[in-house]
């Protein structure tokens, strides 16, 4: 039995232990075998998309993401952010290559391992690690690099376009957060237990509690995120195609 995955203790993330353990994984070959699973997944279901409305769909990376990184780790969660994301780019291009857009793959795979290696999952836990995702990475550090690349490849761009994408971009996320976040909690509750029997999580590990509160919480963000997607279609897609903004 592995000591990464049986630990009953949630080490701080501060700690030399915390990342001794998640170094370690890159000698567990069950973790290593599970991860380029995950590279695959990853990889397979970049161009798997539902579409919502125009220019809005729902993919599949985020659940695929947070599944790994709960089981890996933070460190190996780096080492699969950056070799899905090379892979996905080399089999499924699309648009110009950017090298510095590989960071936000591998934050992540960080941020979601953070919030929920070696950790008791809750709805509020769960929540709060794809909100995290989606501020950090798909908000700030996608229109940093987004704005970078148009300086490099065509010098200092549209400001007032680049202001008018990245408030789009920003909606987007905003609009998909509920239904994402209801995704999220539904599929590691469902697969905890699985992965508990399969020793890929430590057997103290808790089947996520979803509790009446957390049903109303669901049917709730369910019901804004069902709002936000009508209100996108019939009023917001109209503001984005006046000002023939390309969304990506």
């Amino acid at each position: 039995m592995s000591e990464t995955t049986l630990s009953a203790r949630e080490p701080k993330i501060c700690s030399k232990e915390y990342w001794r353990l998640a170094a370690k994984n890159f000698s567990d070959v069950r973790m290593l075998v599970f991860a380029s699973l995950i590279i695959a997944l990853r990889v397979a279901v970049k161009m798997l998309k539902i579409p919502l409305a125009a220019g809005l769909s729902l993919s599949f990376d985020c659940y695929v993401n947070s599944v790994g990184s709960m089981i890996y780790g933070p460190l190996v969660g780096l080492a699969v952010g950056a070799v899905s994301d090379t892979l996905g780019c080399l089999i499924f291009p699309s648009g110009a290559y950017f090298f510095p857009f590989i960071f936000v793959e591998m934050s992540s795979s960080f941020i979601f391992a953070l919030f929920l290696w070696k950790r008791q999952l809750s709805v509020g836990r769960v929540l709060l690690s794809k909100f995290t995702v989606n501020f950090i990475c798909n908000i700030i550090l996608t229109s940093v690099f987004y704005k970078w690349m148009l300086y490099v490849i065509a010098g200092a761009g549209d400001p007032e376009a680049y202001a008018l994408i990245n408030l789009t971009r920003i909606g987007k996320n905003l609009v998909l957060f509920p239904l994402e976040a209801v995704l999220i909690t539904l599929i590691l509750g469902a697969l905890t237990p699985a992965f508990r029997s399969l020793r890929l999580l430590p057997p103290t590990q808790e089947k996520l509690k979803i509790e009446k509160k957390h049903v109303i919480l669901i049917i709730a963000l369910t019901l804004v995120s069902v709002g936000l997607i009508l209100f996108y279609v019939f009023f917001l897609k109209d503001f984005i195609s006046a000002h023939n903004i390309k969304l990506g």
